[in-house]
């Protein structure tokens, strides 16, 4: 195993470890690997072994947004047939050096090489001619085209150099998802009509059906994924690892990375501060081959965050009070205790969700009734209003939708956590001064990275957003927190806050009622968890009795025997 760390990464141990000087080095140690021979014709995919080294370089990247210095003399080298992890907190450059990567932007210094011919100014299309496709977490493809017409968008085959040829464009798509095992997709297909797993297979497709395709960069691409669709999309990157392909993946699932990268980089505040071999999920421990000796993941989070997370899941010493929600939905109970962190659990389509919104007002529930206990405050579940949640209920909510419901990406820091609970004088005009220390004493406890409250929130990374949008809830003093999916695609540091932020309110005696499709999550911060299956309340446990595979099989539709939901007894 080889291991590097960098400027600001010490104190990571591991069993080999080469020491470089504080400034990043040009120069790049390649390992001794044959190479392969080129070929006329592409070989099937499942046949050929892992290509030559250095596929790509990158030495000294430096980019500057006025005087924000986003990356600073990074280096990478990825070799042909290889997956490489890109891991970092949201904002440590990790998009701004994949925007360089694909010809997006220019680098200030530094310089990109491509099997061993340095890259120079460029945009995505001829980045893309020249091997570099990427795709993005927030996919580009156009809804109501058909799969074909996406796949050949911008390069359809024509006849007589004007009029498309359209069996040759379905020719075409059909070849490109053939090589990823994707037959069941129709090329006819309105993509806007296919799921978001299949969506992604068409613009993987894109970036394939070019044999000249040489390296591909996935960012965040299991964020909107079930489970059985993240297992195809390895399966996918496994095949296009065996064609020679170089892999850069970018995610916050450090587990994902562990299982199907073979070497990873670690950016940190816009600098690389360490790379080093991945273990392989499935290496047997007891292996003596030291190619199987990877870096231990808490040495790899440790590099991201800078400081030690080893106890990732705080647990704050709390107590159950007395119950303070209830609702029943259709003959299905669900009640909320003070002090209490429950959990909502299920597949996507579940109703969890929809279940919460309704709770809180944003959307009609079917016939039911929801009780703030604190309050005696008892309304039909159709008639409730956000409004009354916020003002009456002292209830808060944070949206799955962070973008489009949850955050005025326009406005500032200090706009968006105060909107709910303005602080004004007597005379009804708005208190810049307290609002502005308001926000500034919120943004050093959740650890917000901003230039100042005036910054617009849009301009901040999505780990920092969400930490804005729960601090609005801290901010009006909320009772009750529904929490939808809260560290969905933030960094680890982020989650990190967040749970402790969860921690302490449950400590305080505040109730959190919150959604998460990440078991593990589920199961380190809360104490109570129920599944949803089909927009039923299957089973309510405490954290104790659940294990992630009873969570999965019930979320499935397979109730445990002896089951002591009271959800499902009244059901």
């Amino acid at each position: 195993m080889r291991f590097v760390e960098r400027s600001g990464a010490a104190g990571y141990h591991a069993r080999s470890i080469d020491l470089v000087c504080s400034r990043p080095q040009p120069n790049f140690h390649v390992p001794d690997k044959p190479e392969m021979p080129a070929k006329d014709n592409p070989t099937p995919l499942d046949e050929i072994p892992p290509a030559s080294p250095a596929r790509l370089q990158l030495r000294n990247i430096t980019k500057t947004f006025g005087a924000t210095k986003a990356l600073e003399g990074v280096n990478l080298e990825i070799s042909a047939g290889e997956v490489h992890a890109i891991i970092g907190e949201n904002g440590a450059g990790k998009s701004t050096l994949m925007k360089v990567l694909s010809g997006a932007c220019d680098p200030d210094d530094g310089e990109v090489i491509l099997d061993g011919v340095p890259l120079h100014s460029s945009n995505p299309r001829q980045s893309l001619t020249r091997g570099i496709a990427m795709i993005y977490q927030e996919l580009n493809l156009a809804p109501d085209l058909s799969v074909a017409e996406n796949i050949v968008l911008g390069d359809a085959p024509r006849r007589w150099g004007w009029m498309i040829n359209h069996g040759r464009q379905r020719e075409i798509a059909t070849a490109a998802l053939n090589q990823l095992q994707c037959n069941d997709i129709d090329v006819d297909a309105r993509v806007g009509t296919l799921s978001i797993a299949a969506q992604q297979m068409v613009e993987i497709a894109r970036a394939v059906r070019s044999d000249n395709l040489k390296v591909l960069i996935l960012d965040e691409p299991t964020s909107s994924l079930t489970r059985v669709d993240s297992e195809h999309l390895f399966q996918v990157i496994d095949r296009l690892r065996r064609r020679g392909v170089s892999i850069v993946y970018i995610s916050h699932f450090l587990e994902e990375c562990s299982r199907i990268a073979d070497r990873f980089t670690v950016l940190r505040d816009g600098r690389s501060v360490g790379t080093g071999e991945l273990l392989k999920q499935g290496s047997a421990p007891e292996s003596t081959d030291e190619n199987n000796d990877g870096v231990p993941m808490a040495e790899i989070v440790q590099m991201m965050v800078g400081r030690d997370v080893s106890d990732l899941y705080p647990d704050w010493s709390h107590d159950l009070g007395e119950p303070i929600l209830h609702t029943s939905i259709q003959g299905q109970a669900l009640t909320l205790h003070r002090g209490e962190i429950l959990g909502l659990a299920g597949l996507i389509g579940a109703g969890r969700t929809e279940w919460v919104r309704g709770i809180f007002g944003l959307d009609s529930l079917p016939e039911g009734t929801v009780e703030v206990v604190s309050e005696s405050n008892t309304r039909p579940a159709r008639d409730r209003q956000p409004r009354s949640s916020w003002q009456h209920d002292a209830m808060g909510m944070v949206s799955e939708d962070r973008k489009n419901e949850g955050l005025l990406l326009d406005r500032s820091l200090t706009e968006n956590l105060t909107l709910t609970r303005p602080q004004a004088n007597r005379w009804g005009i708005l208190n810049d001064g307290k609002l502005r220390e308001s926000t500034e004493s919120l943004m050093t406890r959740l650890r917000v990275k901003a230039a100042s409250p005036d910054q617009a929130i849009g301009d901040l990374s999505g780990g920092n957003q969400q930490k804005i949008a729960v601090g609005r809830l801290l901010h009006h003093q909320c009772e009750i927190l529904l929490l939808d999916e809260p560290t969905r695609g933030i960094d680890i540091g982020s989650k990190q806050t967040i749970y402790d932020v969860i921690g302490e309110l449950a400590a305080s005696g505040k109730a959190v009622l919150m959604v998460s499709s990440y078991l593990p999550e589920l199961l380190g911060v809360c104490d109570t968890i129920a599944v949803m299956s089909r927009g039923r309340m299957m089973d309510v446990r405490p954290r104790g009795e659940w294990t992630e595979e009873s969570l999965l099989s019930t979320a499935v539709g397979q109730t445990a025997a002896g089951s002591t939901s009271q959800a499902a007894d009244d059901g």
